[in-house]
C-alpha cells in the first residue's frame, strides 16, 4: 500500500491536535495499520478513497471511529505491580494522616478498557477494605469503544490471562455462560464512574482528588502537550494529593513543585499539603 507523506500528515495532524498523541514523520509508519482498520469498517478498497472521505467531511462517528483507532488501548491487569501495592502500604496511611478517614476521592484518567480501575479496587477490597468503602471513583478515556468494554466489566479469557491471579479471578468475577467470558463483581463494577475526557481540551476540576493515575499516557505526547497536563493534573490534586506515572515515566523537564517520594523503588509525586 502506497501512502503519500500528504496524506500521513492529514491525519498525523488530525490525531495530534484531537489527542495530542504524536506522530513525527519518521514515524508515520505506525499508521499503516490504523489506516488498514479504518478501510476495513469503511469498507473502501484504497487510502485515498479513505483520504477523501476524511478530507471532505468528518462527521462526529467518523471522528470517533478515527479517535479509537488510533489511541493504543494496551492494558492489562495489575500492570506493573508496584504502584498498587505502594497505594495501601503507602499512599493511603500519608493521605489518612492529613484527612482523616473521610471520602477519598480517585481518578484514572487513562482508563482504557478498565483493567487498571478494576485492579485497583481489588487491591483496596482485599487489602484495605475500610478505604474500599469510603471510596468515589472516576475512571476516563478518550476512546468510547474502550470506555463500553470497560463499562459492561466482561473481560475474555485473553484479558483475563494477563497479570490477573486465578485466586482474584475466583473471588471477584463471575463466568458468562458457557463461554470463556468473565464479569468483575457488581460490588467493584458499580464503585467506577466511567466518563469521556480529552486531557488536553476537557476542563478539570480543580483541587478534587486525592490520588490520580496517569499512567503511560504522556510517553505519546510532546512536551509542550506534557506541561498542559501536567499543569491540570496539579491543580487537579488536593493538596498532598498524589499522582501516580506509568514505568519510565517521569517528570524531568516539567517545573511543577511536587514533592518526590520513593516507595519499594516505585517514585511518587506529591503535591505540597500548604
Amino acid at each position: 500500500m502506497q501512502i503519500s507523506n500528504e496524506i500521513y500528515k492529514f491525519f498525523a495532524d488530525y490525531i495530534y491536535k484531537q489527542t495530542g498523541i504524536t506522530y513525527l514523520e519518521k514515524d508515520y509508519y505506525r499508521l499503516d495499520s490504523r489506516f488498514k482498520d479504518l478501510m476495513q469498517f469503511f469498507e473502501l478498497d484504497n487510502i485515498n478513497d479513505l483520504y477523501q472521505k476524511y478530507k471532505t467531511n468528518i462527521t462526529p462517528d467518523m471522528h470517533a471511529v478515527l479517535i479509537n483507532f488510533s489511541t493504543n488501548n494496551e492494558t492489562y491487569f495489575f500492570r506493573d505491580k508496584k504502584p498498587f501495592k505502594a497505594l495501601t502500604e503507602h499512599i493511603l496511611p500519608a493521605l489518612e494522616s492529613k484527612y482523616g478517614t473521610g471520602m477519598l476521592k480517585i481518578w484514572c484518567c487513562a482508563s482504557s478498557t478498565g483493567q487498571e480501575p478494576v485492579s485497583i479496587l481489588m487491591q483496596l477490597k482485599d487489602k484495605a477494605n475500610k478505604d474500599f468503602n469510603r471510596v468515589v471513583f472516576k475512571a476516563s478515556d478518550i476512546s468510547k469503544e474502550a470506555l463500553s468494554k470497560a463499562k459492561s466489566g466482561i473481560y475474555n479469557g485473553l484479558d483475563i490471562q494477563r497479570g490477573l491471579p486465578i485466586s482474584l479471578l475466583m473471588k471477584h468475577f463471575e463466568q458468562q455462560g458457557e463461554e470463556n467470558n468473565w464479569k468483575i463483581s457488581s460490588d467493584i463494577l458499580s464503585k467506577i464512574n466511567y466518563c469521556e475526557f480529552n486531557l488536553l481540551t476537557d476542563t478539570f476540576e480543580k483541587n478534587a482528588h486525592h490520588i490520580i493515575y496517569c499512567r503511560n499516557v504522556l510517553i505519546y505526547q510532546d512536551m509542550d502537550n506534557k506541561k498542559v497536563i501536567l499543569q491540570n493534573i496539579f491543580d487537579a490534586l488536593k493538596p498532598g494529593g498524589y499522582l501516580i506515572l506509568g514505568n519510565g515515566e517521569s517528570l524531568i523537564g516539567i517545573n511543577l513543585p511536587f514533592n518526590k517520594e520513593t516507595f519499594d523503588g516505585l517514585t511518587l509525586y506529591r503535591k505540597p499539603e500548604e
